[in-house]
């Protein structure tokens, strides 16, 4: 039998006694009095466990973290929470889960944040010299800044004293450049002797200039759009020049533009300006250049330019612009207008009377296309009015369709026009005179409403209105002196003293010419005898001399080079007049030398004075006038003109007024009903539709003599 007895294993399970470890396992006999020497000789029957009881595991967090929470240290448990997170353990018991750091590794931390104050505070120290500099640099610019200011606005007083500010905004309408308007500014003498008193360094007239240009553009809510040289001078072909252009520009709208109201001046410069075609086309702004070059003397340009090729250059590409697709756009229609007075100016007026009939024509269908309906009653009354003015002064068949029935200036404010007039004549000739109120758009309100009457007079003696009676000659006559009556004081002055500006003289001129012409027919009828006959003469001669009297304060204020070529018309009409009713006083010889004299100056740039000074001489010789000593030197020799050149004057081969035509239309009781119907009309109370019946007029006796004491002699203007 051997001598060992194998170890039967027991029926009880096996069981783990260490409680804390997982790995450390011993293996017991059968028997359970045997000793457990891991568990330190602890025997299982002093522990009294049962094959059913089993010891609580430990839990071990699965991630342990480098460094524990408060709470956990002082459990002395692992803990698997990280700042700022809370750890399993708080979380669970509800605690609060604080952090703080290891000793070493606080006091590393501690000394690594008072390196970085360091560093902060030397990097605040650099910034903070900085903001030192800065803020003493500032206050220098701030001082700087005030004395710029202070010299600029000395610059601006100098500049506003004679009206150069308002030059400025107007070359920068035109696209001048400011380098180009600084060196215009330094040439005039009223600035550059001012800017003497301010310090080289502080002339900054680019910025001031800029500062204008800002100003402009931001009050037309323009913004800073820059237009390329290509673009702005997309208007015309002839010329890249825009002082050229300017001074074409300046001289139409400084001599023209306030005669011929014809399109709204400042909505025309914008447009220009800005490229848009609503006020502008190439069309108005070649025909506008064509003009205005009737006005330039040879003088004023650079190297060898032709003015007469210059002006043609003009003429052909406005005709080219003007297409028959836009006939009916009011800016071809000014066109057309402005097309006319430039051919009539250049001694063609059978072409221009055909400019004239087809704006008038097309005026009646003209599409606004984004005009303003102030804009168009500038240009509906102007064209109007220009119309009547060629009939009036040509004595052509009226071609007018019936004038609209609307309200002159309806929607144009006359009394907010603050436009200013200066003696514009060459560039850098703004110093002449200073500037002035120019009136313009109240002047052409004014001519607008004579030029009503005016076709009212064309039309009674054509005899669209029947018969012309004493009561509708002295109905219109009446008009008349209304008219005059009722004008404002600021175009009522016509002394040369008061240096009216030149359209207002012009207007003054265009109503004693029409009673003129209202008057005249009635001494050819030979209806008229006695006192009737001389105070009807009478009338005539006051209208003429005083005429005449104008249009000598107009040659002494300005010469009559700038005189538009319809005045010189009245010239030729006004002198007519005083040679045929009144030769001795004046004598009519000084009548005629001063007729001739006046076209004479103006013939420099108006060829079509020419023709009329030969037609002026011919009367002159058929009414026994004896001729100037030097009337050949003045005009030259008789016959210097042929047929074409005086229907290229005026259409006919005379200036006269067609008496025969108008007479036949004349009732034949005329004179018998003249002294009761003047009683009525002209001395009697105010007729109910006068536009100003409360208004205290004039007295209006042909006989007074007071009223003939009124007006200077033409005699001692001739002979001063």
């Amino acid at each position: 039998m051997p001598s060992h007895r194998p170890i039967v294993p027991s029926d009880s399970p096996r069981v783990n006694i260490l409680g804390d470890s997982s790995s450390g396992t011993a293996s017991g006999s059968g028997n359970s009095g045997s000793t457990d020497t891991a568990n330190g000789g602890r025997s299982g029957s002093d522990e009294s466990l049962t094959s059913h009881e089993v010891p609580k595991k430990r839990r071990v967090p699965g991630a342990v973290a480098a460094i524990a929470c408060m709470e956990c240290r002082k459990a002395r448990q692992k803990c698997d929470g990280s700042s700022p997170h809370t750890c399993t353990r708080c979380q669970t018991r509800r605690l609060e889960c604080r952090y703080e750091p290891h000793t070493k590794t606080r006091k590393e931390l501690l000394l690594q944040e008072i390196a970085n104050l360091k560093r902060d505070n030397s990097r605040l120290k650099h910034i903070n010299e900085e903001v030192v500099h800065d803020a003493d640099e500032l206050r220098e610019q701030h001082q700087g800044l005030q004395d710029l200011h202070g010299w600029q606005q000395l610059i601006l007083d100098i500049l506003g004293r004679d009206g150069h500010d308002h030059d400025i905004i107007k070359r920068l309408r035109a696209g001048e450049d400011s380098e180009s308007i600084a060196r215009w500014l330094c040439e005039q003498e009223s600035v550059s002797s001012q800017l003497h008193f301010v310090p080289p360094n502080e002339r900054g007239l680019l910025d001031i200039i800029g500062a204008f240009e800002h100003h402009y553009r931001r009050e037309d809510g323009l913004g800073n759009d820059k237009r390329s040289d290509t673009m702005r001078l997309r208007w015309t072909e002839v010329t890249a020049s825009q002082t050229l252009l300017g001074h074409l520009f300046d001289l139409y709208f400084t001599w023209v533009h306030p005669v011929h109201m014809l399109f709204s001046e400042i909505d025309f410069y914008e447009s220009f300006r800005t490229n848009n075609d609503t006020y502008c086309s190439a069309a108005l702004v070649n025909a506008i250049c064509a003009m205005a070059c009737h006005l330039v003397d040879a003088g004023d340009l650079d190297g060898d330019i032709d003015i007469d090729a210059l002006a043609q250059a003009f003429m052909n590409q406005a005709r080219q612009e003007v297409m028959p697709k836009n006939y009916t756009l009011l800016t071809s229609v000014q066109a057309l207008a402005v097309m006319y007075l430039a051919d009539l100016s250049s001694g063609k007026a059978r072409s221009a009377t055909g400019y004239l009939r087809a704006s008038v024509e097309f005026l009646k269908a003209a599409e606004l296309d984004g005009q303003s309906l102030a804009a168009r009653e500038i240009s509906l009354w102007g064209i109007q009015t220009l119309n009547t003015t060629s009939t009036g002064m040509t004595y052509q068949k009226m071609y007018a369709p019936e004038l609209p029935h609307v309200a002159r200036f309806h929607h144009v404010d006359i009394q907010a026009d603050k436009a200013v007039w200066r003696f514009y004549r060459t560039v850098g000739d703004q110093r002449v005179l200073p500037v002035r109120p120019s009136h313009a758009t109240m002047t052409a309100f004014y001519q607008s409403a004579l030029f009503r009457i005016i076709h009212e007079s064309l039309n009674l003696y054509c005899g669209l209105r029947g018969a012309a009676t004493a009561e509708a000659i002295l109905n219109t006559y009446r008009r008349y002196l209304d008219w005059e009556s009722d004008l404002p004081d600021t175009l009522r002055t016509v002394e040369v003293e008061a240096q009216p500006v030149p359209h207002i003289l012009y207007l003054h001129v265009q109503y004693h010419v029409a009673v003129v012409q209202h008057l005249t027919p009635l001494l050819q009828t030979g209806y008229f005898e006695g006192s009737n006959l001389q105070e009807l003469r009478r009338l005539v001669i006051r209208h003429a001399q005083s005429g005449a009297e104008i249009l000598e304060h107009y040659r002494r204020l300005y010469s009559m080079r700038y005189l538009m070529p319809l005045l010189s018309f009245c010239v030729v009409h006004l002198g007519d007049a005083l040679i045929r009713y009144s030769p001795d006083d004046p004598p009519a010889s000084d009548t005629v030398e001063f007729a001739l004299g006046l076209l004479q100056q103006a013939s420099v740039g108006f060829p079509i004075c020419g023709p009329l000074q030969e037609l002026f001489k011919r009367t002159a010789m058929d009414c026994g006038v004896k001729m100037p000593a030097n009337v050949d030197e003045i005009t030259g020799p008789l016959g210097s003109y042929g047929v074409d050149d005086i229907l290229d004057a005026c259409t006919r081969l005379d200036y006269k007024q067609p008496i025969d035509q108008s007479t036949r239309h004349i009732d034949e009781n005329v004179a018998a009903d003249w002294p009761s119907k003047w009683q009525d009309i002209v001395n009697g109370p105010h007729r109910p539709d006068s536009p100003r019946s409360t208004r205290r007029r004039k007295s209006t006796s042909a006989s007074s003599s007071d009223s003939n004491d009124q007006h200077m002699r033409i005699a001692s203007l001739l002979n001063s």
